[in-house]
């Protein structure tokens, strides 16, 4: 019945959506940097705002992979969303290396880390306390639906 209804049951699922949270943040950012690129490359867009694009279209889909990972939860929203940014970060610096053959953690990497967990934490968080939201005050107040019933005896 609650499946139908689309109220969250009283035990957590298995598994957090990770996996697909992961694969979502990387169907966002893909496209977002494959769009900046060509912006970059057939307009006049400053250099210096390359840096801050990059980040903005990162945390986006840190945000929602956080959001997602809250979303497939009914706790811990703040820890798997963190977890989630850390593996994203953690993929996209190791393959970054690989690429460029260069390892070295520098400060700017460590602010990317820390502000993709922090966001994928942010949106972990609003994912878990997201309210389901009546389809129309109709079928809220309307049809007989007694909302104290719970309280009376």
């Amino acid at each position: 019945m609650l499946e139908k209804s689309g109220l969250r049951s009283g035990t957590a699922k298995s598994g957090f959506g990770f996996s697909q949270a992961l694969l979502t943040a990387f169907a966002i950012t893909i496209p977002a940097m494959f769009i900046l690129a060509a912006i970059l490359t057939f307009t006049d867009f400053p250099e210096k705002y390359k840096t801050i694009a990059v980040l903005i279209a990162t945390l986006s889909s840190l945000f929602v992979a956080g959001f997602k990972t809250g979303v497939h939860n009914e706790k811990n929203g703040m820890i798997r969303g963190a977890l989630t940014g850390f593996a994203y970060m953690l993929i996209l610096y190791i393959a970054s290396s690989i690429i460029f053959n260069d390892f070295i953690l520098n400060p700017r990497s460590v602010i990317m880390i820390i502000t993709g967990i922090l966001a994928g934490a942010i949106g972990g968080i609003i994912g878990i306390n997201r309210k389901s939201k009546p389809l129309s005050r109709v079928n809220r107040f309307g049809k007989g639906n007694d909302l104290l019933k719970k309280y009376r005896r």
